[in-house]
């Protein structure tokens, strides 16, 4: 008997009396695509469009979120700004700028 999820590529063991496995199970009930992932995307023109024009934006996954952020920090943005046109809190932009800088300094 076969106690691997049916998703090609995963080899995480199934849920007992399910086909695929837990990480699998959710992301199909939630998004119907057992490859779905919010930080898997970003749509480039979207990213810059936003940058450029700093206006609020919905739907943003959170790879784009982050790199929209980048781009207004760049730009020498305001963090409360950031996060009003991200969606975001604005303790999280400056968590998402501490982390860039140490990634930075590494």
């Amino acid at each position: 008997m076969n106690s691997r999820c049916r998703i090609d590529g995963c080899n995480q063991d199934r849920v007992i009396h399910r086909t695929v496995c837990s990480k699998h199970r959710y992301r199909l009930s939630t998004w119907g695509d057992p490859h779905f992932t919010q930080w898997g995307t970003a749509d480039p023109l979207d990213v810059e469009l936003i940058v450029t024009e700093q206006r609020p934006a919905e739907g943003l996954t959170r790879l784009e979120r982050v790199l929209v952020a980048r781009g207004l920090t760049e730009r020498q943005v305001p963090a409360a700004e950031v996060a009003r046109i991200v969606g975001v809190d604005k303790r999280t932009v400056h968590r998402w700028r501490s982390q860039d800088r140490q990634k930075q300094a590494a």
